[in-house]
């Protein structure tokens, strides 16, 4: 009979990614994987063309649009029309109001859920939350309440859907292991406890950003962020932790 295992350490696994780590609430669905590579257990999942199709997600890509409101506006300043859009920046509406009247008058910025993010003056350029830089133009009498927008678009990692579930019922595939392979039909987390690999030092808490480069979890701004999640365990680079999505 072959041996399966001789080693053992000190202190197992406490899960292995994908698996769902505990009897919280949870919610699954039935999705067909379209990627070619297939998508990796633990791994975030993303809308795809088909019916109920499903990818996996990429290097970050988005554009941003910026305009001035339709009407309303005293002062007829306008706002840089394309600004640069790095991940962290959340996607849809970001509205930014001057606070007072005059030729360098200061702003804030909100995000698209309400959140002030940052802060600036009329005629500077600014980089808040992933976008920038942009300068709102000192036009006419730049007057508070004067309303400017920055339409933020994804055009990579549009719609994520879910966390892929471990499943050891899944056949074997050279090409794709510790994966559901392309066509195959996955179970994706919606919501719930689920363990992953974190990429970097995490403390519960922290929001949660998947890095594509490796496929592993962080709370580094820079990676992509994955909705509504949040560590749940803390631990190192490489160290199985908890996050909980759409539960905290």
């Amino acid at each position: 009979m072959a041996t399966y295992q001789t080693t053992y350490t000190n202190a197992p696994p406490k899960g292995l990614p994908g698996q769902i780590a505990n009897e919280e609430k949870c919610n699954k669905v039935s999705r067909t994987v379209e990627s070619a590579a297939g998508i990796a257990f633990g791994q975030p999942a993303f809308r795809g063309t088909g019916d109920h199709g499903v990818v996996t997600g990429g290097t970050f890509a988005a554009t941003g649009a910026g305009s001035a409101a339709a009407s309303g506006n005293v002062g007829t300043g306008t706002i840089t029309a394309s600004p640069a859009v790095a991940a962290g920046a959340k996607e849809g509406r970001y509205t930014i109001v001057l606070t007072a009247t005059g030729a360098t008058a200061p702003w804030i910025m909100q995000d698209p859920n309400g959140n002030i993010v940052g802060d600036g003056v009329v005629a500077s350029a600014a980089t808040i939350d992933g976008i920038g830089p942009f300068t709102i133009s000192n036009a006419g009498t730049m007057t508070a309440g004067d309303t400017y927008y920055i339409d933020v678009t994804y055009t990579a990692n549009a719609d994520f859907l879910g966390l892929a579930v471990l499943n050891p019922a899944v056949p074997p595939n050279a090409s794709a292991p510790d994966a559901y392979p392309q066509y195959f039909t996955g179970a994706f987390m919606t919501m719930g406890q689920m363990y992953v690999t974190a990429g970097a030092t995490v403390v519960q808490g922290d929001p949660v950003y998947w890095n594509p480069s490796n496929g592993r979890y962080t709370k580094t701004t820079t990676h992509i962020r994955i909705p509504d999640a949040t560590f749940d365990t803390g631990g190192g680079n490489g160290d199985i932790v908890e996050i909980s999505l759409k539960l905290r």
